[in-house]
């Protein structure tokens, strides 16, 4: 008692927080049956982000693969931070009182959201001068606030906001016998910003046994399902033991999802839940939490940082996990509760840090691993703070895996919320404090680096871990229409998306692909495994990472260098990775080959056995941010064997697919050749066209000379594998096929139209 007496000097009216008892790429000839048959191997998920297109459209793919362990490196922080603080951005805002949450809209960066305690939602706009908030919803006639922890405690934005417009809530009401209950609910908004209150749909609600405890975020994780966290249920010392009963929803971490619906509910029970199909409930991620107020989810790792309110001793950060058991009430911080007799230990897992109540601390709040880019020297640290001792301190795991944490100052009032704009910057916002109620993180110093993936490509997380030569599951296949020369060898093509992002399309139908994507080509030669390329793109850029593989065929090392090595008879050259920007140019959006030219044609999927259009594919299993347009569908390429197509249509193909992803308007060349698909021929700038970098020695040279290919210095330069050739690099062995292609196609031509 001695210790909840000191919190109330401290704490005075806000109680929810008491820890006492009170809450507190591209190219190359693969095969169709090559590249089905990798993935008939490799086990391609089932689990849907997101709502399907029709299902009457034939798909080689049923459900988009989730994908958590290929993703683009993060970037590094290479320096020295030499302060970090956190400042009031927001000086002539009004109070916003009983402030529970902070957070910004999908896609709208002109606007913050803010949650009252009592069942009240506020908007303001995004910039230092905002001097007025404006209501968009008041529930206060459902919600039940009598101080405390209880009222309007947790605020979501669907992952689809911007199309859906739908809003979660998780608040505390009264049921139909006046006793209290968790309720997580969804609303519409109006395209003017107010939420429909007549809409809300109640999706779960549950029992509260006392009025404590309730936890109360609700967040969506990059898999698309929405997270809940949920308190013991109350009193002190969680005298039900809810903590430890997977049979009841009280002092877990919850995952429904909300795009469905089964068994009667309004939400659905994701497969892998660990409790989904085995004694338990369903709804359970995680248990053994006492009162987990605030998580947050790493940007980049997808990891689930929890701060976890104790009772009277410890308080917890916890990195959360899948069926993990964190101890509660059993355990308190590392060790057993003092008040639970019989206490065991085993199979519990440990916070990664606790924090002594003799510091001063009483309630944690968790925050977030910054992963924005405006202040490298704080990237990917974990902040998080106290409601007592209300300094700003920070977690860093260490390459040993061990953990250092640092202070960072006092903030000008009591946190007890931390947000993340869209962009990964962090802010935090107290109760109450007009202009100084709302913080952001500012640092100096450091500098970010890119990061680089494993040492093993059996350990990128893109491949099968046990059979390299397969791809994970997280990995999407595709094939080209007219691939890209590399001296002979066959390529298997995938990709592999962040969950919950899409593919956005030029009006040319370029893919351009969100941060975190990794694009991946194995290349062999006679069946032999040779080079493995990813292709990642990370907040810093794009990257190239080149794989050589092992004689035994078992894995592929990753190269930090160019190098040049004899194969099957191939002089066969490895890129550095300053090479790989050579190629895949900015000009042609980077990903070489994934366009809607490339893809507009059918692929054998053997994971499911259908012969199905790719791009018909992609679209069913929503990896697209908008439709393809008729015009983009009514558009392809076509192979050099491809005797269906006419000369000119296969010899412009190969040119598209081979050279304009340099030769383009604004190209990274001297020149100033177009060679896209689409540019008429006597606009390309090489008809009839004098050589400007030299003409091989070519009397009377042109780049392409019409009806006569001794004259042409184009197909002068495919022919030829020195300093002249073209492409420039990665290539020791002429393309006949093309140039016999191209021989026959100028040959032909009467005249530049």
């Amino acid at each position: 008692m001695e210790n909840c007496v000191k919190k109330l000097l401290f704490i005075s009216s806000f109680l929810f927080l008491f820890s006492c008892g009170g809450g507190g790429g591209s190219g190359g000839s693969s095969t169709q049956s090559s590249q089905g048959n990798s993935v008939a191997n490799s086990s391609i998920g089932n689990s849907l982000a997101g709502s399907s297109a029709s299902s009457s459209v034939l798909s080689g793919l049923s459900a988009r693969p989730q994908n958590a362990t290929c993703i683009a490196p993060a970037p590094v922080n290479s320096g020295t931070p030499t302060s970090i603080s956190w400042q009031a951005v927001f000086p002539s805002l009004p109070n916003i009182s009983n402030a529970t949450n902070l957070l910004q809209a999908p896609g709208d960066n002109n606007y913050w959201y803010a949650t009252r305690q009592p069942g009240r939602v506020v908007r303001f706009q995004n910039n230092a001068t905002a001097n007025a908030l404006t209501e968009i919803l008041n529930i206060e006639d459902r919600v039940d606030f009598s101080g405390g922890e209880t009222g309007l405690l947790g605020m979501a934005f669907h992952p689809q906001f911007e199309t859906n417009r739908y809003v979660y809530f998780n608040y505390i009401g009264r049921n139909v016998n006046n006793n209290m209950e968790t309720r997580v609910t969804r609303f519409e908004v109006a395209n003017n910003g107010i939420i429909n209150r007549d809409s809300e749909i109640i999706l779960l609600r549950f029992n509260q046994p006392y009025s404590n405890h309730n936890g109360g975020q609700i967040a969506f994780g990059s898999d698309g399902y929405l997270y809940i966290s949920s308190g013991d249920g109350g009193s002190g010392g969680d005298p039900q033991q809810n903590g430890q009963n997977t049979n009841n929803l009280l002092g877990k971490i919850l995952r429904i999802d909300v795009n469905n619906a089964s068994g009667g509910r309004n939400y659905a029970i994701p497969a892998d839940n660990p409790f989904a199909v085995t004694g338990g409930a369903p709804e359970i991620w995680a248990y053994g939490l006492r009162n987990p107020w605030r998580f947050g989810f790493d940007r980049e790792t997808n990891e689930l940082w929890v701060g976890d309110v104790g009772q009277g001793a410890w308080e917890e950060v916890n990195l959360v996990t899948r069926g993990g058991n964190y101890g509660w009430g059993d355990m308190e911080g590392d060790f057993c509760y003092s008040e639970r007799t019989n206490c065991s230990t085993a199979n519990k897992i440990k916070p990664v840090l606790s924090i002594s109540h003799n510091t001063g601390v009483c309630s944690v709040i968790g925050g977030y691993v910054y992963r924005g880019t405006q202040y490298p020297a704080a990237y990917g640290k974990y902040f998080f703070t106290d409601f007592c001792v209300n300094t700003m301190q920070s977690i860093t795991r260490n390459s040993n895996g061990n953990i250092s944490v640092n202070s960072h100052g006092n903030v000008p009032v009591d946190i007890v919320s931390f947000a993340q704009d869209n962009q990964g910057e962090l802010y935090a916002i107290g109760q109450s404090g007009a202009g100084s109620q709302i913080v952001k993180m500012q640092a100096t110093g450091g500098q970010l680096q890119p990061g680089t993936m494993a040492a093993r490509l059996s350990a990128t997380g893109c491949v099968n871990s046990a059979n390299p030569t397969l791809p994970a599951a997280a990995m999407i296949p595709y094939t080209v229409a007219s691939p890209l020369w590399s001296d002979a060898a066959e390529k298997d093509r995938y990709f592999s998306l962040p969950n919950n992002t899409k593919i956005e399309l030029t009006t040319d139908g370029d893919f351009l692909f969100p941060v975190g994507t990794v694009l991946m080509k194995h290349f062999t030669l006679n069946e032999r495994f040779v080079e493995t390329r990813l292709f990642a793109r990370g907040e810093l850029g794009w990257q190239g990472f080149s794989y050589e593989w092992r004689d035994d065929q078992t894995d592929a090392l990753l190269l930090t260098d160019a190098k040049e090595k004899s194969i099957e008879g191939v002089q066969w050259q490895y890129p550095s990775r300053g090479q790989c920007l050579t190629c895949h140019t900015q000009v042609a959006n980077f990903s070489l080959g994934l366009e809607t030219l490339q893809l507009n044609n059918f692929m054998l999927y053997n994971a499911s056995g259908i012969n199905a259009h790719q791009l018909d594919t992609l679209a069913h299993i929503n990896l697209f941010s908008s439709a393809i347009t008729p015009t983009q569908k009514a558009q392809t390429l076509f192979s050099l064997g491809d005797t269906n197509a006419t000369l000119t249509q296969r010899a412009r193909s190969y040119l598209h697919s081979n050279c304009s992803n340099c030769h383009s308007p604004n190209g990274p060349t001297p020149v100033t050749l177009d060679l896209r698909y689409s540019t008429e021929l006597a606009a390309t700038q090489t008809c009839n066209v004098q050589p400007a970098a030299g003409d091989l020695g070519i009397n009377n040279a042109r780049i392409i000379a019409p009806g006569e290919p001794e004259r042409s210095v184009l197909l002068a330069r495919m022919k030829v594998r020195d300093v002249n050739q073209m492409p420039p690099l990665a290539s020791h062995v002429v393309d006949q096929e093309a140039v016999n292609v191209i021989a026959a196609w100028i040959g032909g031509l009467e005249n530049c139209n």
